[in-house]
């Protein structure tokens, strides 16, 4: 039996490898901001977003060693505690270990992942680890334990409260409102922690948020420069990328997830929205990765290993190119294009399967 000790290391090895082989980015980034946090801690009177979030530049910068090597090695080590982390969350979920094993394989080899071994600079991966585990805990009732992960994780994006959130409105509408209004405590730890570190470093240090889109809320956020900037059409192609196979397979598996799992999922839908408002969509919807590969798995655990494999071969396959743009892999549009076809096919049998046990 695979452990959770082995699982880590094994996906943090190819990962690792993947990481190595990713060519540097060759589009702006923000990497000049993060390692003027990293160096100098305050950055006074910065008017850019990214210096609000300020844990991971913080911690990496007190570490040893060369820049770029610290921020591959985070990413890479907080991606395979993301998997990891789905993996744990599955089983809290109820569902099985060859379930979770799926999930964390789509976790770890999907497009948001991959991207950040491409474009390290960023708080992402470990908001991919923590918004697993947040819930993890809360599943298990640990609310004291993941308010203070959330509490903390806040410094390094805002992300991580949104779980907590999400899963106090799901508590109500599952009739358990004592234990929703200790979620809500949480939740309110988190953001009032958030809060007053923005508050800190714009009276104190005059930071700002610059002209950055997401905070035009009144004006189409993110969503509309982003469109407008690669066209419709291409901004479907981004969004078609973002999850692939897995949006044919999470709708289909959604209705055969446990209760919890299905409230829990579309309590979602409206926060996932609003990140997709308010920051880029092609890479803020892949915070809820935790959500989507453990319903795609329900679907591929349910088909025979051959095809389910193929089909998350061909989806990494697929991100290894679009996601950690790995030149020496084929063009995605045939992984993605076979990956989804596969995808249809797993729905299908499973959905037949489904249907000749009930006979």
């Amino acid at each position: 039996m695979v452990t959770r000790t082995g699982l880590f290391l094994t996906f943090a090895l190819v990962l690792g490898l993947v990481a190595w082989m990713s060519p540097a980015p060759d589009h702006i980034t923000d990497r000049d901001t993060y390692e003027a946090t990293a160096k100098m801690t305050i950055v006074p009177d910065c008017a850019e977003l990214h210096c609000f979030r300020v844990l991971v530049p913080w911690v990496l910068g007190s570490l040893p060693g060369p820049s770029i090597a610290k921020w591959k090695t985070y990413a890479v080590l907080a991606n395979a505690a993301a998997a990891v982390a789905v993996f744990a969350l599955c089983l809290a979920w109820g569902l099985s270990r060859r379930a979770a094993g799926l999930a964390s394989f789509a976790s770890a080899f999907g497009f948001g992942s991959l991207f950040t071994l491409y474009d390290v600079f960023t708080g992402d991966p470990l908001m991919f680890a923590l918004g697993p585990v947040v819930v993890m805990l809360l599943v298990r009732e640990r609310v004291a334990l993941a308010g203070a992960v959330g509490a903390v994780g806040v410094m390094a994006k805002e992300f991580v409260a949104a779980p907590l959130f999400v899963f106090a409105v799901t508590s109500w509408f599952e009739g358990r409102r004592e234990f929703g209004f200790r979620v809500l405590a949480a939740a309110n730890l988190a953001f009032i922690v958030w809060l007053t570190l923005q508050l800190t470093l714009i009276l104190r240090f005059n930071y700002g948020y610059g002209e950055n889109p997401s905070t035009h809320l009144l004006s189409g956020g993110y969503l509309i420069p982003w469109i407008v900037e690669q066209s419709p059409r291409g901004a479907l192609s981004a969004l078609v990328n973002e999850f692939g196979a897995l949006w044919i397979l999470a709708p289909a598996g959604w209705l055969a997830a446990p209760a919890p799992m299905r409230r829990f999922a579309v309590v979602a839908l409206p926060v996932a929205a609003l990140f997709a408002y308010v920051q880029q969509p092609d890479r803020a919807l892949w915070n809820f990765h935790f959500v989507a590969a453990p319903l795609a798995a329900i679907v591929l655990e349910r088909v025979p290993s051959v095809l389910a494999w193929s089909t998350l071969g061909a989806f990494a396959a697929a991100n290894l190119r679009v996601g950690a743009q790995l030149t020496a892999v084929p063009p995605a549009r045939f992984a993605l294009a076979l990956s989804m076809v596969l995808a249809l096919a797993s729905c299908a049998m499973a959905w037949k399967g489904q249907h000749v046990g009930q006979a």
